[in-house]
């Protein structure tokens, strides 16, 4: 599960860390989750490790401060076209 994971977070670009969603942390990912939000529901279900995140951002070309915004620990992402959460 982790490599598949590691896969589709390398190949996923990280414009989908600002789609029009936005940000939202884990815990209200997960409080929207149980009222029924999908998209937070599959961020939640795509949670990955923190450098496994910078680690695919820095690979796709990004700086370091979007890599270092976007893959806080803690945040999550459910308005991405493949929605995600970095594990605390």
């Amino acid at each position: 599960m982790r490599f598949m994971l590691c896969i589709l977070l390398v190949a996923s670009p990280l414009s989908f860390a600002f789609a029009v969603k936005g940000t939202m942390s884990l815990s209200d990912a997960q409080a929207a989750a149980a009222k029924g939000d999908a998209d937070a529901a599959a961020a939640i279900m795509m949670t990955t490790e923190r450098q496994t995140c910078l680690n695919g951002c820095a690979n796709r070309g990004y700086n370091k401060d979007q890599c270092t915004e976007a893959c806080r620990p803690g945040l999550c992402h459910p308005g991405a076209q493949q929605p995600y959460c970095v594990a605390k």
